[in-house]
């Protein structure tokens, strides 16, 4: 926002031309483009907000932008750490009910766990979208689903380099 201000007011005349460029560009005859556009660059802090979302694509962010910005990162990290949180719950509340079971069967179950984790998420994530909640519920698992395996292959390589290593 501070350069669009400072290039409108050091060069205006450059700034309304790009904007009448911007909007022939969408089909308006440049005469109308003059017209809208000079008459916007009379309000300056309207202008540059139009500059800002036609030119540059940018949002005008609101004036507590901040303090929104850290809510949503602190719901991010709370959802982040819920929902995280629930396949390892498998290393925890199954050993315990199941003290016999093996490390293989641990694993098996914290991928059970992960995968309807990432089923329920996509569910959830459907009220906030017009998708179908057994579309986005089988999206999420399966794009979770890749990102956990290729996490997962990862760490297999990196250990056996580790342990090729130490040898």
């Amino acid at each position: 926002r501070r350069r669009e201000m400072w290039e409108m007011d050091n060069y205006p005349e450059g700034e309304i031309q790009e904007m009448i460029d911007i909007y022939t560009g969408k089909g308006m005859t440049t005469e109308d483009a003059s017209l809208v556009v000079t008459t916007m660059a009379k309000y300056k802090d309207f202008f540059v907000d139009v500059m800002m979302a036609e030119e540059l694509e940018l949002q005008v962010p609101e004036p507590n932008h901040r303090l929104a910005s850290f809510k949503e990162g602190a719901t991010m990290f709370c959802s982040f750490a819920a929902f995280g949180s629930l396949p390892l719950l498998g290393y925890v509340i199954i050993p315990t009910a199941f003290p016999t079971l093996g490390t293989d069967a641990l694993f098996a179950t914290a991928c059970v766990v992960t995968g309807i984790v990432l089923f329920i998420f996509g569910c959830v994530k459907s009220i906030f979208s017009a998708s179908h909640w057994l579309l986005c519920g089988t999206e999420t698992l399966l794009l979770g689903g890749a990102c956990a395996t290729t996490a997962y292959t990862i760490g297999q390589y990196v250990n056996a380099i580790v342990d090729g290593q130490q040898q």
